[in-house]
């Protein structure tokens, strides 16, 4: 896939050195090209430069240079997770949470709230006071 650049230079002496750097991705050289062991691209590369200077030389404003890239086979592994690593992340999981119940249930979490029954209100008897006579 191809990208073009655009680089203001606004001053710059006698030579100028443009460099890019590019990355392939061990993702995607696995995702792309799967069945081969190396690749080879080839970079073609040209430079243009618009001014009102009239005498401009530019050497060497086209190249192509070949990369060839090389599969890691370290890294080719695509293989999933192990299947005994699964049931064991799933045992641990179930073991925590079947902890986190059990200590919510000791700290009353639990715990329904039950109507408070009103408090109990004091009986008072009448009490006669006995008239004085006079």
């Amino acid at each position: 896939r191809c990208l073009s650049f655009r680089c203001p230079l606004p001053s710059f002496e006698r030579a100028a050195v443009l460099t890019a750097r590019g990355r392939l991705w061990n993702g995607t050289f696995l995702e792309e090209y799967l069945a081969v062991t190396s690749v080879e691209l080839i970079v073609h590369a040209s430079v243009s430069v618009t001014s009102s200077i009239k005498n401009l030389v530019l050497k060497d404003a086209a190249i192509q240079i070949p990369v060839t890239i090389y599969l890691d086979p370290g890294a080719a592994v695509a293989g999933g997770v192990p299947w005994w690593v699964i049931v064991l992340a799933a045992l641990a999981g179930g073991l925590v949470l079947a902890l986190l119940v059990c200590v919510l249930w000791k700290l009353g979490f639990f715990r329904r709230a039950r109507a408070v029954p009103p408090p109990a209100v004091p009986q008072y008897h009448a009490v006669k006071i006995p008239r004085e006579e006079r």
